[in-house]
């Protein structure tokens, strides 16, 4: 099981660049890195078939998940005009994700060739489904305040159906919290960090870029995009890892809706 909260000083991934809560109409979030991860079970059977022993534990997967994203963040910073959507920044962040989990410099290839099999063909619901209970909660939280909610993620065409199979949201009325509408990059042709990809979701919350939230886990992706059409963002950075980044961070959701309902 992992943990509601990675053991780090939650206090640091908070910096003086924070988001006033009285400022902010409504919330759109991400899904990858948010509500979930890629589960431990499939890598670990993966690489255990090619020879590789990596931990058990649930919590070294999140770590290494944000390795990878910290990774991703360094490799964009420098890389000029290579986009996330490059299967060779996807590398990067395998690379880093499984250097995390302690796979050897020499072995790093092989070990990403054997993931990626062990993965590859599976339905996205069916590999990232360990799910974040602390941002989950806090997701919920946020909605049953009454602030309006919306999801925006670069996805397959089934970010609606996963976040309907892992019982976190729907749109509209029914038996679980409602948003206004979910965003899929595989349905509306254009992707994160484009801004274009919010739209929508504003148009369907009825507020302003500049009081409406965006809470996502990747700087080039997420912060980037936010930003460039006039949304505060906030990364969710459990292990601090974006310490020398001057934008806001949270160590999960639950952290985030203790900031926003101070205000309600």
């Amino acid at each position: 099981m992992l943990s509601d909260r990675p053991a780090v000083d939650a206090a640091r991934a908070v910096p003086t660049l924070a988001v006033d809560p009285s400022r902010i109409d409504a919330v759109v979030f991400d899904i990858g890195g948010v509500f979930a991860i890629r589960h431990h079970e499939p890598v670990l059977a993966g690489l255990a078939r090619a020879g590789f022993e990596l931990p058990g534990d649930a919590d070294d997967y999140h770590r290494a998940h944000h390795s990878g994203v910290r990774a991703m963040s360094d490799l964009l910073a420098v890389a000029g005009t290579v986009q996330e959507e490059d299967p060779a920044v996807w590398l990067h962040w395998e690379r880093a994700y499984l250097r995390s989990l302690g796979v050897s410099e020499d072995r790093l290839d092989e070990a990403v060739r054997s993931l990626l099999a062990a993965v590859s063909g599976s339905e996205i619901k069916n590999v990232w489904r360990q799910l974040l209970p602390a941002n989950i909660r806090g997701f919920h939280r946020i909605v049953a305040s009454g602030l309006p909610v919306a999801v925006v993620s670069n996805n397959d065409g089934t970010a609606e159906e996963q976040l309907r199979h892992f019982g976190i949201c729907q749109v509209g009325p029914g038996p679980l919290p409602s948003v206004a509408i979910v965003v899929d990059s595989g349905l509306v042709g254009c992707a994160k960090p484009d801004p274009v990809i919010f739209r929508p979701a504003l148009d369907a919350l009825g507020t302003s870029p500049a009081r409406t939230l965006y809470v996502g886990d990747t700087v080039h992706a997420d912060v980037r995009g936010a930003t460039a059409a006039g949304m505060p963002v906030i990364q969710l950075d459990p292990y601090d890892l974006h310490a020398d980044f001057d934008h806001a961070r949270m160590p999960d959701v639950d952290a985030l809706a203790d900031l926003l309902l101070v205000a309600r």
